[in-house]
């Protein structure tokens, strides 16, 4: 009887673990760690242009899209009057051949938005070096 009784705790026990919410592994990390996750292949996070396919994210705060010296916009995105806020960069990571149509950034988003939140105001705040 005393294995029957400890069998049955360990299974509800078991049971009720399997049916907590487990975290998301994305919702845990910072906007450093989804930069790496979803940006640093092609982009570097200091101001100077290097070899990478997108231009630098490094002071972007409030810097007019397409202006980073020595990299090669498109047409559009040079056009654009964008300047670089936590809502602009979200609405470009969610979509922005959308946002700014004929723009060359390539990106299938698969964050969620309070991940694209959080990644926008890391490289907001990073400081250009």
């Amino acid at each position: 009887m005393t294995h029957r009784i400890m069998l049955r705790a360990l299974v509800t026990g078991a049971v009720v673990v399997a049916l907590l919410p487990l975290p998301s592994f994305a919702d845990e990390l910072s906007g450093e760690a989804l930069y790496g996750l979803a940006c640093a292949a092609c982009h570097n996070a200091s101001a100077h242009v290097d070899h990478r396919v997108g231009p630098p994210l490094g002071g972007l705060y409030q810097r007019k899209a397409g202006s980073v010296e020595g990299y090669e916009y498109s047409a559009a995105l040079e056009a654009s009057t964008i300047r670089w806020t936590p809502a602009e960069l979200t609405g470009w990571i969610l979509d922005s051949e959308q946002r700014v149509p004929g723009s060359r950034m390539v990106y299938n988003n698969q964050l969620t938005i309070e991940e694209i939140q959080r990644l926008a105001a890391w490289l907001l705040d990073e400081p250009a070096s």
